[in-house]
């Protein structure tokens, strides 16, 4: 069964790297992660896309 995990993300980028890392690391793989930036100015958009095109679970939709 595929699993989707959401994270929603608003002017969090000092805490990303290490709320993302968790998830990835998770010992169930079969899921989607969806992370959606809404509207961030401090960077944030730039390390999801980073992750996103690291790990391939990994979906960011510019809109919904």
């Amino acid at each position: 069964m595929k699993l989707t995990v959401l994270m929603t993300v608003y002017n969090a980028m000092p805490y990303l790297p290490e709320a993302v890392e968790s998830i990835l690391n998770q010992t169930y793989r079969d899921f989607e992660f969806l992370i959606i930036n809404d509207g961030s100015t401090d960077g944030s958009a730039e390390v999801i896309e980073k992750y996103a095109k690291k790990d391939p679970r990994i979906r960011c939709p510019k809109k919904l």
